[in-house]
C-alpha cells in the first residue's frame, strides 16, 4: 500500500504543476478550437481571413447564450442544488448514521461506502456527490469511537468511486435530454426513451459489472498491516446541518418559513403531481425536468421547514459556480464546431479509424479524454453529442448504443478530473493527493470492463 500512496503523491504532483483550473481549460479549449477552424474549417473553405473570423464570431456569439442550451445549463444547476439539499435532510442524514453502523470491519466499512455511493449516484447524481462524501466522513467517525482501524483515505476514495455509474442513472444528463421533446438534437436523432437507454439491458449489465469491479478493488485495497493506516482526523468538527438559523420574525411569517405543516403541504403537492404525472406517462415521462421536481419535492418534504431546505439549496449553490461560469463556454465550442463545419469533419475521421463494432469503443474513449477538458456531463453532451450523432448516423448504428457509450466515457474518467471531487473533499477533510491514486487505480481496472461489454452489445 506505500507503492499506492507513492502512485497518489506523484501523479498528484503532475496534476498540481500541468491540469489548470477548469475555467482556464475550457478558455485553451475555445482559443484551440478557434485556430484549427480558422486553418482546416471545410465551410470557410474560399474565403478570406477577415470572413473567416466574422464567420466563426458570429457562430460563437450565437452559441454561446443560446435559449436551448441555457436551459440545459439551468437544468444541470437544479440537479446538483436539489440533490445536495435532500442529501443534507434529517432524515437522509439519520439513515446514513444507521447504515454506517452495520460495519464490524475495516472492510466492510469501505464495501458499504462504495455501494452507497454507487446507490446514491444512481438516483440522481448531485445526492450521489454528498451522500458519498457524508458517508464517508461518517464511517470514519464511527470506526474511530469504536476502535476499529481502517485507512481514512481508501474511505474517502471509495465515497467518491460510486460518481462512476452516475451516468447511466435515473438523472444521465443525455440519456435524460434525448428524452425531453424539444432537445437540441431532435430533429437529427429525435425523441429517445428512457426505456431504451438508461433501463436497457445494455446499461443494466455494464453499469452492475462496474459496481461488482469498485466493490472487490475496494475491498482488495484496505491494507492488512495497520501502521499503513491512517485515520479519521481529530481535530473538532460540526456537522454539515447542527446549526439552525433562528429568525426574528414573528407570527404568520414564522409560521410559513419555519412551520412544518405549509412546507410538507407544498412538497405533498408536489408529490401528488408527480405519482400525477408518472402514472399517466410511465417511464416515458422521465426527463430531466421530472426528475428535478421529484428531487425537489423529496427535499422539501423531507426537511424541518421551508427555511431550512432553503438553507441546504444555498450551500448546493456554492457547488454551481462551475457549471454557471463555463458552459456557455463550453456552448461557444459547439457554436464553432458547427459553424465551421468541423464537427461534419471529426465524425467523419472517427467512422474511417473506427467500425461498426468498434465505434462504441472509440466514442468510450473520446469521450473519457474529453471529460478531462469537458468535466460536466452536460457540457460535453453538448459539445460531443453532434459529433456522435453524426458518426453513428453515417454507420448505421443504434443511438441508444452510442449515448451509452458517451455516458460512460464521461463518467469514467470523473476518477481523475478533481472538478467534481472538489465539494467531497471539503466535506470529508481530505485532499486530491490523499484519494487520487486510489480513484486512479480505479479507473485503470473498470476501463477494460466496459470496453469489452460496449465490444459485446456492438
Amino acid at each position: 500500500m506505500s507503492r499506492m500512496r507513492a502512485f497518489g503523491d506523484r501523479f498528484s504532483a503532475l496534476a498540481s504543476r500541468w491540469m489548470p483550473d477548469p475555467f482556464v481549460l475550457v478558455l485553451l479549449l475555445s482559443l484551440v478550437v478557434c485556430v484549427i477552424a480558422l486553418v482546416m474549417g471545410r465551410n470557410l473553405e474560399g474565403m478570406a481571413f477577415s470572413e473567416r473570423v466574422s464567420h466563426l464570431a458570429t457562430g460563437w456569439f450565437d452559441s454561446l447564450y443560446k435559449v436551448g442550451l441555457m436551459r440545459f445549463a439551468m437544468q444541470m444547476c437544479i440537479v446538483l442544488v436539489t440533490g445536495h439539499a435532500l442529501a443534507l435532510a434529517p432524515p437522509v442524514q439519520r439513515a446514513i448514521g444507521v447504515v454506517c453502523r452495520q460495519a464490524k470491519s475495516a472492510r466492510a466499512a469501505v464495501v458499504i461506502v462504495v455501494l452507497a455511493s454507487c446507490f446514491a449516484s444512481l438516483l440522481q447524481w448531485g445526492l450521489g456527490v454528498i451522500v458519498g462524501a457524508l458517508m464517508a466522513r461518517e464511517m470514519g467517525k464511527y470506526l474511530k469511537r469504536e476502535g476499529i482501524v481502517v485507512h481514512y483515505p481508501l474511505l474517502g476514495a471509495a465515497g467518491y468511486a460510486g460518481f462512476l455509474v452516475w451516468h447511466g442513472g435515473l438523472s444521465g444528463s443525455a440519456p435524460l435530454k434525448v428524452a425531453e421533446k424539444g432537445h437540441f438534437l431532435e430533429e437529427a436523432i429525435g425523441v429517445i426513451p428512457v426505456t431504451e437507454t438508461i433501463f436497457s439491458m445494455m446499461n443494466v449489465s455494464i453499469t452492475l459489472s462496474m459496481i461488482v469491479v469498485l466493490v472487490g478493488a475496494c475491498w482488495w485495497m484496505m491494507p492488512r498491516d495497520e501502521s499503513q493506516m491512517v485515520e479519521f482526523p481529530d481535530e473538532p468538527e460540526r456537522d454539515v446541518r447542527d446549526e439552525e438559523v433562528h429568525s426574528s420574525r414573528g407570527g404568520v411569517v414564522q409560521w410559513l418559513e419555519r412551520g412544518r405543516v405549509f412546507s410538507k403541504g407544498v412538497a405533498l403537492l408536489l408529490c401528488a403531481w408527480c405519482v400525477w404525472w408518472f402514472g399517466k406517462k410511465g417511464l416515458a415521462g422521465m426527463n430531466l425536468n421530472t426528475i428535478n421536481l421529484t428531487f425537489l419535492a423529496s427535499g422539501l418534504l423531507l426537511h424541518r421547514s421551508a427555511r431550512d431546505y432553503v438553507d441546504a439549496v444555498g450551500e448546493g449553490v456554492r457547488g454551481c459556480a462551475g457549471v454557471i461560469l463555463q458552459f456557455p463556454f463550453y456552448f461557444g465550442v459547439l457554436g464553432l464546431l458547427t459553424s465551421s463545419g468541423l464537427i461534419t469533419q471529426l465524425s467523419e475521421w472517427m467512422v474511417s479509424m473506427s467500425g461498426p463494432g468498434s465505434f462504441g469503443v472509440m466514442t468510450f474513449l473520446a469521450a473519457g479524454f474529453v471529460n478531462l477538458m469537458v468535466p460536466s456531463g452536460g457540457g460535453q453532451w453538448a459539445v460531443q453529442g453532434p459529433l456522435m450523432v453524426e458518426g453513428a448516423r453515417q454507420l448505421g448504428l443504434e443511438m441508444p448504443q452510442v449515448i451509452l457509450a458517451m455516458s460512460y466515457g464521461d463518467a469514467w474518467t470523473n476518477l481523475l478530473q478533481p472538478f467534481w471531487a472538489l465539494p467531497l473533499l471539503g466535506i470529508m477533510r481530505l485532499e486530491a493527493r490523499d484519494i487520487i491514486g486510489y480513484t486512479a487505480l480505479l479507473m485503470c481496472l473498470t476501463g477494460p470492463v466496459i470496453m469489452a461489454w460496449l465490444y459485446v452489445w456492438a
